[in-house]
């Protein structure tokens, strides 16, 4: 299933409902996830992996959701699931057997300390800019950016990319303070989100002076 090429949707939303039914019935080990990986999946496809897969986990929200536009277009892809509904929880477990489908690029990038950077065009910072795919210096995130939200693969915090949460780029010039990218991943009401205070942004990374952390697009 590669995002943008034709027919790409109907693949996503048959993938997801055959995702939901295997959860119930299946079970599988991270090893044999890298396994397959390794023998399957050469480093320039790491990221059209992690894209394939967003896409997938997008549609099967959809579902778990009971929307009607995913339903139908589980009808037209072909695809009748054995039971309409799952609960998060059971998500959450398949997509923590299934992280390294995104953690392979934590894995495939080379590790780097973080540098100071000048402060770059803070009005250059917007959630346009951020759309795609980006991993940190650190090799401990990586922040997928799409219409639908902001997917967190943050192992050490159990964020495995399961859920496109709500983000916003918060101006802050008005106390001369760079802006501050929030990403609503607790109470849905950006009371306590996960915060990164973004320095500079161009077309190849973003950096965070205060926080020591640089980010690359790799998509």
């Amino acid at each position: 299933m590669a995002p943008g090429t034709a027919g790409s949707s109907l693949r996503a939303t048959y993938a997801a409902g055959e995702l939901l039914d295997w959860i119930d019935v299946n079970s599988v080990e991270q090893e044999v996830v890298f396994r397959w990986i390794d023998e399957n999946v050469p480093m320039e496809n790491a990221v059209e992996l992690a894209r394939a897969w967003a896409a997938v986990l997008t549609e099967a929200e959809a579902l778990m959701r009971g929307d009607e536009t995913a339903y139908d277009a589980l009808d037209d892809a072909g695809y009748t699931m054995k039971q309409p509904y799952r609960s998060t929880g059971r998500v959450k477990w398949a997509a923590w057997k299934l992280l390294p489908l995104f953690t392979q690029i934590l894995d495939r990038t080379e590790r780097a300390e973080y540098r100071y950077e000048a402060p770059g065009d803070y009005s250059a910072v917007t959630e346009e800019a951020l759309a795609g795919i980006w991993v940190d210096d650190a090799g401990t995130t990586v922040l997928l950016f799409s219409e639908d939200g902001c997917r967190i693969v943050y192992p050490e915090l159990e964020l495995l990319g399961e859920t496109a949460y709500a983000f916003r780029v918060r101006d802050r010039s008005s106390v001369g303070y760079c802006p501050a990218l929030d990403i609503d991943y607790l109470q849905n009401d950006f009371s306590a989100p996960l915060v990164y205070y973004v320095s500079g942004i161009d077309d190849t990374h973003f950096w965070s002076n205060t926080q020591n952390e640089c980010f690359r697009r790799l998509a």
